[in-house]
């Protein structure tokens, strides 16, 4: 019988939530490190508080994520290939949080943020390591938490990208690459090989990229821009994700669920619209 070590999950969790808590009093001048010309356009990475704490925590989630899988007792009868798909989730989470906690001003909101952190960080950490042993566990919550931690995510990620108002080269680019990681992980368990599965996750970055560059001549607020972009996500993986799982072999089924998805981006449309701020 299979046993979660949660002493180990607390101790990794509460390093990062503690790396976490220092983007609040990291203080580090900004500094230009790499100043390059892309298209006739000056393009600058800068060193700033931000940027090291995202790469600090991003090395925390990824080294904690791989420390507590092979703390699972079937790891090495599992024989687990590509295991680096496993950091994909708790990498970009962690950034996600970073940029969230970094806009949060006021102390009973960053207060609020970081305890979301120490829900949120842990169930990550949790549904990647049930995914070693998926076949065997009662139930199937680990894929629905791990499609609402995904879309969060990307919300958070999209948000902050599309309000720092960048040029459409860099915003577009950041989306794709964050679109292409998230469904390349939730593709993964439904196609034979990597090659297949970055290849549907491509398809998808490149989709919400192009949209991304159409919606910074629109003006919107941050929160909508990503509310949007989470939208055309959420229903594109949402759709191929049924399609690889071969639920539209069956026509009525598959109307079923073009109705179910139709339905949800129809009703986000509208919020969007007319509650976001």
């Amino acid at each position: 019988m299979k046993t979660t070590d949660f002493d180990l999950l607390s101790v990794l969790t509460g390093t990062m939530i503690l790396a976490l808590a220092l983007t609040r009093f990291l203080v580090i001048p900004l500094r230009p490190l790499l100043q390059v010309t892309v298209f006739g356009s000056p393009l600058a990475i800068n060193l700033s508080a931000l940027n090291v704490m995202i790469v600090l925590v991003l090395g925390l989630a990824v080294t904690g994520t791989a420390v507590f899988l092979r703390s699972h007792p079937f790891w090495e009868r599992a024989a687990v290939k590509h295991t680096t798909m496993f950091w994909i989730g708790p990498g970009l989470l962690s950034m996600a949080l970073v940029a969230w906690l970094h806009r949060m001003h006021s102390g009973l909101g960053w207060t609020a943020v970081l305890l979301g952190c120490a829900i949120l960080l842990p169930l990550a950490l949790l549904v990647e390591y049930g995914e070693i042993d998926a076949a065997g566990q009662d139930g199937n919550w680990r894929p629905w938490v791990q499609t609402a931690l995904f879309n969060l995510t990307a919300v958070i990620l999209f948000t902050v990208i599309y309000d720092a108002r960048l040029r459409s080269l860099v915003s577009g680019t950041a989306v794709l690459l964050i679109a292409v990681l998230l469904a390349a992980r939730l593709f993964w368990p439904l196609t034979p090989n990597l090659r297949q599965t970055f290849t549907y996750a491509a398809i998808i970055g490149l989709v919400l990229g192009e949209m991304t560059w159409v919606l910074n001549y629109w003006r919107l607020s941050g929160l909508q821009g990503g509310f949007l972009l989470l939208l055309l996500f959420y229903g594109l993986t949402g759709l191929l994700q049924q399609y690889l799982a071969g639920q539209f072999e069956d026509k009525r089924n598959g109307r079923r669920i073009l109705l179910e998805y139709g339905g949800v981006i129809l009703i986000g449309l509208l919020v969007v619209g007319t509650a976001v701020p």
